[in-house]
């Protein structure tokens, strides 16, 4: 039964990717990039032969900004709206530090 509806689902994906090839010169015509078809879903039920390289290395200050913004985050999360637009506002005026301990002054 498995490989029955496996091989049926196999079929659909593939009538797709044809009926994607055929009608990609109308969706040129019509200004829109048709993306290339997928494979058949037998290609995509196996693994990635090799992991993706990732982003690299982040710089001392980039991940000290990382980590303000995320505590900048956490603090405005559970404010309400117009208390929100308050800790916003002086972000923009006085940074993040000063906002976030509005934030915390505003929660309790």
């Amino acid at each position: 039964m498995a490989r029955n509806l496996f091989a049926i689902l196999d079929d659909l994906t593939a009538n797709l990717a044809e009926l994607k090839a055929a009608l990609a010169p109308l969706a040129l015509i019509g200004g829109t990039v048709v993306s290339e078809a997928r494979k058949p879903t037998s290609a995509q039920r196996r693994g990635k032969a090799t992991p993706s390289g990732g982003r690299g290395p982040i710089s001392a200050k980039r991940r000290a900004a990382m980590r303000v913004q995320g505590r900048y985050m956490g603090a405005i999360r559970p404010l309400p709206a117009a208390q929100r637009a308050q800790v916003k506002k002086l972000r923009a005026a006085k940074g993040a530090d000063a906002a976030i301990a509005l934030a915390r002054k505003l929660l309790r």
